[in-house]
């Protein structure tokens, strides 16, 4: 494949890059941070890339074009390591943009020593600045991915590494190193693929985050942040096993609540109770609102006394709080059914049961803990006097 070929797919895939960054960000001004830097940096280079073909063409004096397509360049790779970090995170840092400092030095530098009318010296230092900034985005996509574990993460952290590996090698064989691996236009011809699957890899990052926000929105109760009913059915198993348990509590008396306090008091008192339920439960724990004042619960590997043991801990904290609304305290309390599978049983039969558990908790005067087939003795059950 011909120099000219190699530098009209060089340009052709980051101008692909940077017109998709684009029009993606254009189509979604609140998508994912870090689209706006990654089309610059991307146009960046096809323009430099536009500038080295004319500097081949002879149609720019070489002192024009060697400069000018080395200084674009370079400061396009850094704008791909800010947009890489700002799409990793989600987040706009107001330190980002020190990494125009590398290529302002090399810049400074080449003017001092003309050192890139030298092919070889103008290649090693531009690879070289595309390997760190490209080594830097790998390490930061991949490093992120406990943050948001999402499968086009791995992708686009791959086709960053493979560049910083094939750009590595570019840069050795310019560098001159006699044991380098691989031809270097060959090398170059695999870069260019690299570009597009990191811009492909990329749109599909932002894909997957927006259908990921959109999931967690419908799944999400506004109010109080914890999960809604749908969501909780749905993580029901179809067939439950021996320890499964489902704990449905209700807040005691919310009417009186949101009589007393008016509605946006009641909505300081769901908050709380959903986050102080939250607080007690481990992360594999379900927890979510069901509607009105009620709340589920589900967890795994319970017995009847181990699950009492549990809710009766909700039922305290749940007591303990107390709310400092407008200039009223709110004193709160609960009444909870518990549910637990003795063996392989429907969802539908141990929710019945467990309502079943929380109407007798109400029944016998609220704030209190009572399990789905066991007799109100001292043991099972707790009343507090109000």
């Amino acid at each position: 494949m011909d120099l000219a070929t190699i530098l009209l797919l060089h340009k052709s895939s980051f101008l692909v890059g940077a017109i998709c960054f684009a029009y993606v960000k254009w189509q979604s001004p609140q998508a994912s941070k870090g689209l706006g830097a990654l089309a610059a940096g991307f146009l960046l280079l096809a323009i430099a890339s536009t500038v080295a073909g004319m500097g081949e063409r002879n149609v720019l004096p070489v002192e024009v074009w060697t400069l000018a397509s080395f200084s674009v360049g370079i400061f396009g790779y850094a704008a791909i390591w800010v947009g890489t970090k700002r799409l990793s995170s989600d987040e706009i840092g107001e330190k980002d943009w020190y990494a125009l400092i590398l290529p302002c030095l090399f810049v400074v530098i080449a003017i001092a020593t003309r050192f890139h009318l030298d092919n070889q010296s103008r290649g090693t230092v531009f690879n070289a600045n595309a390997f760190i900034f490209l080594v830097a985005s790998t390490v930061k996509i991949l490093r992120d991915h406990k943050r948001e574990a999402l499968s086009a993460r791995y992708l686009l952290g791959a086709s960053l590494a493979v560049a910083s590996v094939l750009t590595g090698l570019v840069l050795m064989e310019l560098a001159g190193w006699p044991h380098a691996p691989g031809d270097i236009k060959f090398n170059f011809f695999l870069l260019i693929i690299c570009h597009f699957a990191v811009a492909l890899f990329t749109l599909i990052l932002v894909k997957e985050r927006a259908e990921l926000g959109l999931r967690n929105l419908l799944e999400t109760d506004v109010l109080t942040g914890v999960k809604n009913r749908r969501w909780f059915y749905s993580q029901l198993p179809a067939t439950l096993s021996t320890g499964d348990c489902l704990i449905i509590l209700d807040i005691d008396h919310f009417k009186r609540v949101n009589d007393q306090y008016g509605h946006e008091g009641g909505d300081v008192a769901l908050e709380a109770v959903a986050q102080e339920i939250s607080r007690q439960l481990g992360p594999q724990d379900a927890v979510a609102r069901l509607g009105g004042e009620e709340f589920g619960i589900f967890v795994r590997g319970h017995t009847k006394a181990t699950a009492f043991v549990l809710a009766e801990r909700l039922r305290v904290a749940v007591r303990l709080l107390h709310l400092t609304y407008s200039t009223s305290t709110i004193s709160l309390s609960i009444s909870v059914g518990v549910g637990v599978s003795e063996g392989l049983q429907s969802p539908e039969e141990l929710l019945k049961a467990t309502d079943q558990a929380l109407y007798s908790a109400k029944g016998h005067g609220r704030n209190q803990v009572f399990v789905a087939g066991e007799e109100p003795t001292d043991s099972m059950h707790f009343c507090e006097n109000l």
